[in-house]
């Protein structure tokens, strides 16, 4: 039986609340618990959405950054970095203070994007689609804001495809990142990162919703046994 809220504006209430709550902290359990292997699956992300100076990007859910200062200092384009929770964007403020004025962080919320149509030419969100109240909302919008030709992509946890290899996750998932998170910070927004994915999309459901909201040639990647998972695909008009 779930613990905690997996659709809506209660979820969303929750998810924003917890964020702000944990934010002192996000990156350096990220870091410990992942084994700093979260930097490997951002940086594949980073360098699968080849883009040019003079671009612009959304890099949705972006918590404290990581995100969209990889983007920006790979590509040398025009950067905006949201988060509905008010105090993981004070943090990527603060650490964007050393660079130009092409980056930008604000508070905002995925499935009432507050920007123009075709505002972007590329669209990220990384380990955040998963905690939106109404997928169908969120990619509604992103497929909005996205000029015609543009890219998204999606950074997600997955189940394990690894037969030997699931089981080790599932205890390390469930038993070892909820301690690590009672030690650290806060032990219910670890217990509810484990549940978030297992109550999550299968692969198919969410390509079959990023095709329904209009984008094509989606497509998915694993990575490390199946624990996280790429989705691209385009705005073609």
């Amino acid at each position: 039986m779930a613990k905690f809220i997996h659709e809506g504006d209660q979820k969303k209430k929750y998810v924003k609340q917890m964020f702000n709550d944990i934010s002192s902290t996000y990156d350096i359990i990220n870091i410990i618990s992942s084994f700093g292997i979260d930097r490997y699956w951002r940086y594949k992300l980073v360098n699968k959405i080849k883009m040019t100076s003079g671009q612009k990007l959304l890099d949705v859910a972006t918590g404290t950054g990581d995100v969209a200062f990889g983007f920006y200092k790979k590509y040398d384009i025009k950067v905006i970095g949201l988060d509905i929770a008010k105090k993981m964007i004070s943090i990527a403020r603060n650490k964007a203070k050393k660079y130009s004025k092409n980056i930008e962080f604000i508070v905002g919320d995925a499935e009432k994007l507050s920007f123009e149509k075709k505002s972007f030419d590329a669209l990220t969100i990384s380990f955040g689609f998963r905690n939106i109240g109404t997928y169908d909302k969120a990619l509604s919008e992103f497929h909005r804001v996205l000029d015609n030709n543009g890219k998204i992509a999606i950074l997600e946890f997955s189940k394990p495809t690894s037969k030997w290899f699931s089981p080790i996750f599932e205890f390390y998932f469930k038993k070892i990142i909820p301690l690590i998170g009672s030690i650290l910070s806060r032990k219910d927004a670890y217990l509810y990162l484990p549940e978030s994915v297992d109550y999550f999309l299968e692969r198919k459901d969410v390509c079959d919703k990023m095709k329904k909201a209009g984008f094509s040639n989606v497509s998915y990647t694993d990575f490390t046994f199946g624990v996280v998972t790429l989705y691209t695909g385009e705005k073609v008009e």
